[in-house]
């Protein structure tokens, strides 16, 4: 596998750290592997990156060996590794713009930046010469017009791109749809450290909300001696990050903070301090009997090794990326590994998509070994799905937050296994997601879902009201499928291609709806909480989970007509707020039928039992295949 070839913007603090790690971690034993978050990243280790490409403004830089560069003044970042090998690479002059601070002539030449008297050189050109895959911006803070620049030269040049910092650009939807259209991958905006301050503030704050503490005031503040803190002494370039910095740590509340009650940013310049930052957080909160905790830490780091350990990470998950087709902001690492990502989540939840986002080769690898189906997808059967994916899934994982169609099962997560049955089933291409809880993460989820499988039509509805019952979020897709039948499927139901097609081998009836039914008791791990149906002849007599006697078990599946959405306003004019109500109501009228798919695999995940089951059954069935 050949290297990833990366050009660097700003070879700085930064730059040192990451450019001495790869080789570091070349020559190191077992033992050396210390502080990175992944050995591998798809193929790639974390010594499979090879800088290509350079580009500074600083007089001490341009013009020399890359491996030299990175020791010049004014950079004072830790030397872990003094000896490098020779790199071949040039630091080219780049265009300054806004790079320069104007206080900067004010301090010493070893402290502040010194413009080199060379003209810029052509980015995009330079990117295309060098073979760059992957470039890297670490441009100071408030660098807007030049960061905007080089992202522009990356969609000339289809480079992908690790934006580290606060300057938006995957996060804003313009930049974003460019890169997408480009079908280039970024992550972005604004690096998180490995165990930085703003890292150790989120997740303090995440504890406070978990152990039912009030978060009524907090601060953080930072000194350091090094150019990224000499540059944002200019307030106006600091705005940004104290906005990155700020919804970083709010995004992690329930009820975000008022600007009254949190200060987050840098304090001041301290030159005897170099590349060691020191960050101080105080939280004053209420817990039980509204009685007074306080917090207070002092973390001292040295700032740019702190960093290096995760844009290593995020080099290897946009070459990942560029490996799998994916265009536009890969938002699972984005989430985890930057500070102003589009989408901003619990890092426990960041984690686990990032994760699976790695994982998806392996998963991908996995699945070609899977047993073939026959092609026998129907030509009048359904050509879109709903997915209910609104509820909060408290019985599979009890005060968690990560949302039910994002749980991994064995790899995949719920809900991209759910579409890619329908898929082989069906071969169904249109997609509609009813939302709910964490609305902003699980679309998030599935449009990187769409993206990955190359689904050009997704349609996300929802309503407030979500919580009030499944019939309410299936209502809410009423406008987006008046004129068409559907397939219906919960969100959290695992069943293979063949239920589906036996399914919907029969066209429901006339404003009606069909629902695919179980009749094997003994299969069902958890009776109690199963939807049950008796049966009048080949229609729904009765469906309840309380139901005793019964007759067959609902699978979550249903081929309906736009008549569901008749049946379900009518229970609801009753207050009667559940999917199952609403069938109820077309029962009565004679509207609702059963498919009798008794003999294949279904499982409905709701309980950490049933996600073991699952998890079981993929591996029996792929050691099947194997």
């Amino acid at each position: 596998m050949s290297k990833i070839k990366v050009a660097i913007v700003g070879v700085g603090n930064c730059a040192s750290s990451l450019v001495q790690g790869l080789t570091y971690y070349r020559t190191g034993d077992e033992s050396a592997y210390a502080g990175l978050m992944h050995q591998q990243i798809g193929a790639w280790g974390p010594t499979d990156i090879e800088v290509v490409a350079a580009f500074d403004i600083d007089r001490r830089k341009v013009g020399q060996p890359l491996e030299s560069a990175i020791f010049a003044r004014p950079n004072c970042a830790a030397v872990f590794r003094s000896s490098l090998p020779i790199s071949g690479v040039t630091v080219q002059m780049g265009p300054v713009l806004d790079g320069i601070a104007d206080h900067m002539d004010e301090y010493p030449d070893d402290e502040a930046f010194r413009v080199a008297d060379e003209a810029p050189v052509d980015i995009a050109e330079a990117l295309r010469e060098s073979g760059a895959e992957v470039l890297v911006c670490y441009l100071p803070v408030g660098s807007d017009g030049a960061v905007k620049h080089y992202a522009q030269a990356c969609l000339d040049a289809g480079v992908g791109m690790v934006n580290c910092v606060p300057v938006f650009i995957a996060s804003d939807p313009e930049w974003a749809q460019k890169f997408e259209a480009a079908g280039i991958p970024i992550i972005g905006d604004d690096i998180k450290s490995q165990v930085g301050a703003t890292i150790v503030h989120r997740q303090l704050t995440r504890l406070f909300g978990d152990r039912g503490v009030s978060l009524d005031r907090t601060y953080q503040l930072n000194t350091g001696g090094n150019t990224d803190f000499l540059n944002m002494l200019q307030q106006t370039r600091l705005k940004s990050k104290k906005k990155s910095k700020t919804q970083s740590v709010n995004s992690q509340l329930d009820v975000p903070m008022t600007r009254d009650t949190i200060h987050i940013g840098p304090s001041d310049y301290v030159p005897w301090q170099k590349d060691n930052k020191v960050a101080f957080i105080r939280m004053e909160g209420r817990g039980f009997g509204n009685v007074p905790l306080e917090l207070e830490l002092r973390l001292s780091v040295q700032d740019s090794p702190n960093s290096a350990g995760v844009v290593i990470d995020a080099i290897r998950c946009v070459k990942v990326g560029l490996e799998r087709g994916s265009a536009g902001v890969l938002e699972a690492p984005s989430a985890y590994y930057m500070k102003s990502p589009p989408v901003q989540m619990r890092d426990s939840v960041a984690r686990d998509l990032n994760e699976a986002f790695i994982a998806a080769d392996a998963v991908e690898r996995r699945a070609d070994t899977a047993p073939a189906f026959p092609a026998r997808i129907p030509a009048d059967g359904p050509k879109v799905a709903l997915i209910l994916a609104a509820g909060e899934g408290s019985r599979l994982f009890p005060g968690a937050s990560l949302p039910k169609p994002l749980v991994p099962v064995d790899g995949m997560p719920l809900g991209e296994r759910v579409i890619a049955t329908l898929r082989e089933a069906l071969g169904i291409e249109r997609f509609v997601i009813a939302t709910g809880h964490e609305e902003d993460m699980v679309q998030s989820f599935f449009r990187s879902v769409a993206k990955r499988n190359g689904i050009d039509s997704l349609t996300f509805v929802g309503t407030d009201a979500w919580h009030q019952g499944n019939g309410v979020s299936a209502l809410a897709a009423a406008g987006a499928l008046a004129d068409e039948n559907f397939l219906l499927s919960m969100c959290d139901h695992l069943y293979e291609p063949g239920l589906v097609r036996a399914l919907t081998a029969s066209p429901p009836p006339e404003r009606g709806m069909t629902l695919a039914v179980d009749g094997n008791k003994e299969s069902i791990p958890d009776l109690d909480d199963v939807m049950k149906v008796t049966l009048d002849g080949e229609r729904i007599g009765k469906i309840s989970k309380s139901l005793d006697p019964w007759d067959v078990a609902d699978t979550g599946v249903m081929y309906c007509t736009p008549g569901l959405f008749e049946g379900l306003r009518a229970a609801q004019a009753d207050e009667r707020y559940g999917l199952a109500d609403g069938l109820a109501h077309l029962a009565s009228s004679g509207l609702a039928t059963v498919s009798d798919v008794t003999g294949h695999w279904w499982l409905d995940v709701d309980t950490p039992t049933a996600l073991r089951q699952a998890e079981a059954h993929v591996r029996q069935r792929l050691r099947k295949s194997a």
